[in-house]
């Protein structure tokens, strides 16, 4: 029976190690704090549910200079994105709009891919201070009355937010989205 035991010990042992050398290998987190940096954007045309469609391609303007990743995103460089899923109201129901903004035009360089959540939504020029950004970040920002749209978003989520409303969501052009940027390379390492 000693023999069996010293076996069995042995065995657990350098499974144990096994077990926890294979841990090391995998990542962490799926975000980091440093990784994200608070933006906020202007969007560059009107977006509307009634008129929509997949594919569409939406951009917003950076107010500010900003970094993401050591790399510096100055101000005016397009967060370019796309609309994902569209449901237009019927009868005056609910409408919705998914977007993913996967994507920064500097003015005169190249495309950098970024992974950008939406945070808020607000009228051009309405001052609101950004959430605490943090990887675990889920936002459920409800219709304010003031543009008539509610928002849901996660850091840790494929898209950039869920954009929906009593009728047709509507944001004229000069809305203000509030952003979480990260390097897409962070979004990649997660599954995002």
């Amino acid at each position: 029976m000693t023999a069996l035991a010293k076996y069995f010990g042995i065995t657990t042992a350098v499974l144990a190690l096994a077990v926890s050398a294979a841990a090391k290998d995998i990542p962490q987190s799926t975000t980091d704090h440093q990784s994200l940096s608070p933006a906020i954007a202007e969007l560059q045309s009107h977006l509307d549910a009634k008129t929509a469609k997949v594919g569409d391609v939406v951009t917003a303007k950076l107010t500010d200079s900003v970094q993401v990743a050591g790399v510096e995103l100055r101000r005016n460089t397009l967060l370019v994105g796309h609309v994902v899923e569209v449901e237009p109201s019927e009868n005056n129901g609910a409408s919705k709009i998914i977007l993913t903004f996967d994507k920064a035009q500097p003015k005169n360089g190249q495309p950098i891919a970024v992974k950008a959540t939406i945070v808020g939504i607000y009228p051009n020029g309405f001052v609101v201070g950004l959430p605490d950004l943090n990887p675990g970040l889920k936002v459920q920002q409800e219709d304010s009355g003031v543009h008539g749209t509610s928002l849901t978003s996660d850091v840790q989520s494929d898209t950039s937010g869920v954009l929906s409303g009593n009728r047709n969501v509507h944001l004229a052009y000069g809305t203000e989205f509030q952003f979480a940027l990260a390097p897409a390379a962070v979004a990649a390492t997660t599954g995002n």
